[in-house]
Formats: C-alpha cells, structure tokens, sequence
C-alpha cells in the first residue's frame, strides 16, 4: 500500500491556535478618543487608581470627567484633567442631535437623561465644566446644570434624581444628582464597583 503524502493535520491546528492567541494578546487593547494607551501607561494608571482599565474602545472629556464607550452616550464619571489618549471627537458617541458639550455631539440616551434631570437641551455647542458650570462655546459661563437639576428637583419634591443608568448586573454605571446638589458615580465592571462622589 503506497503511503500518505499529505501533511499530518495536527501540528497545523497547533500552528493555528497558537497564532489564533498570539493575535487576540497583541489586540487586546485600551483605545481612548481613537489614541491607543501603551503597556506602560495602563500600568501606571493601575497603580494610581488602584484599579485597571479593560480592554476596549473609550472617549473621555477631561473637562467635565464624563467618559463612555466608542460610539455611545456616557457610562459615567471619573476625574477630570486626566491626560488620557486624544483629543475628544465630534463623533466620539455617533450622535446626531445637534447638541455638542466640550466638542462631542451628544447621542439621543444623553439628551434624554439631560432632559430628565430637568434640564431644557437646546441645539448648538456648549461648554461645561467639571462643576457643572456651562455656556455657549467660546462664551462666559450662563448656567450651572447642577444648580438647574436641583431646582427641577425642589419643583418635583425632592428626593434623588438618577441622571442615567447605563447596563444592568455586572456591566453598569450610575450617577445622580442629591436633593442637596451632590453629584454621585457608581460604576460597577465585571462585578467590581467603584463610586466615585463630586460633592456640592
């Protein structure tokens, strides 16, 4: 019986798996507002906060701390000024409502939670800070969202305003407005949760 000339199969599977691991490691990744964070960085920030940043896709308004997943609305709020990845994009979230806060234009989720809180959302660019102090873009400061949140919240009768929920289980993030003007984040991934609270 002549023999086989074909190529045993097995080490050509090995062969594909180890590539198969070896590529998924190389592209697991942290990109925020579309600049990729090196091994260093990560690390750095890890020891910092105390805490790591999963692989994945972000933006981030180091003016106002909000932060979300590429192309939605925000998730929540971590300090802000940090000097992580580029600058924020017009179309960091995908929205489409004629709204724009520090640069990014907001997605419908975003407007809809602004509305909620008692806020009026009006087309145009603003800007706001990390204190919720807010104007038109290149203009003084007008208003101040938190104060507006506050006084919907004594119209209504008080009580805690959540501004947005984003996920559900292990996936989720949170942030509300106190009747006594506190800003509160909770954010919990993978099942760990990390708060984070602005005060009045």
């Amino acid at each position: 019986m002549p023999r086989s000339t074909s190529t045993p199969v097995w080490p050509l599977l090995l062969l594909v798996v180890f590539l198969g691991l070896f590529s998924s490691t190389v592209s697991a990744e942290v990109v925020i507002n579309d600049h990729p964070i090196s091994h260093r960085e990560l690390q750095e920030l890890s020891m910092q906060w105390n805490q790591s940043i999963p692989d994945g896709r972000y933006w981030y308004d180091a003016t106002t701390g909000a932060w979300g997943y590429q192309g939605q609305g925000t998730a929540g709020f971590v300090a802000p000024g940090l000097t992580l990845g580029g600058p924020l994009s017009a179309d960091a979230s995908n929205g489409h409502t004629g709204v724009f806060i520090n640069g990014r234009q907001l997605p419908d989720s975003d407007v809809i939670a602004l509305m909620q809180m008692g806020i009026p959302v009006q087309q145009g660019r603003w800007w706001v800070d990390a204190f919720g102090n807010a104007g038109a873009e290149g203009g003084p400061p007008l208003f101040n969202l938190r104060v507006m949140a506050q006084q919907a919240l004594r119209t209504r009768g008080g009580g805690d305003s959540i501004y947005n929920t984003w996920g559900s289980g292990d996936n989720k993030s949170s942030t509300w407005i106190g009747s006594d003007g506190s800003l509160s984040q909770s954010t919990t991934i993978n099942g760990k949760t990390y708060d984070y609270y602005i005060g009045d």
